[in-house]
Formats: structure tokens, sequence, C-alpha cells
């Protein structure tokens, strides 16, 4: 469970990060706040279903998730 706390934390300085970005339009930044709002209620659902079942967040659970997530994350348009 360490491991995957530290691995989102990653996550969330990644996304801090590319949010710090000027030239996003303010549409696009709504929508990649919501999802990574989204990210981090799926994320903590999964892990209270995990510990109903009496185990930990597995790692591909967890990246099954980050995955999910980033093909809905974007930045900006080219």
């Amino acid at each position: 469970m360490i491991q995957i706390e530290h691995e989102f934390q990653n996550e969330k300085k990644i996304i801090q990060v590319m949010a710090n970005f000027t030239n996003i339009k303010p549409e696009i930044k709504r929508h990649n706040e919501n999802v990574t709002s989204l990210f981090e209620n799926q994320l903590n659902n999964a892990i209270w279903q995990a510990r109903v079942r009496g185990k930990l967040l597995s790692n591909n659970e967890y990246y099954s998730l980050v995955k999910d997530f980033w093909k809905k994350y974007y930045i900006y348009e080219v």
C-alpha cells in the first residue's frame, strides 16, 4: 500500500506541473480537473473495496486505474 501511495503522489505531482502550463484553454483545464477528481475518487473507492475484501489494492488494479486516467486526461490541443 505504501508503494501505491508513493506512486499516486508522483502522479499528482505530474498533474500539478502540467496544470500550471499557461497555454491551456479554460474548458480543457476544467476537463482535466474533473478527470483528476474522478481518478482520486476511483482510487479511494478501489482501496476501500480491497479493504472490504480483506486485501490491499494490487499494483495491477492501481495501474489499470492510472492507465484509464491518462486515456481521459489531456492538457492542450495541438
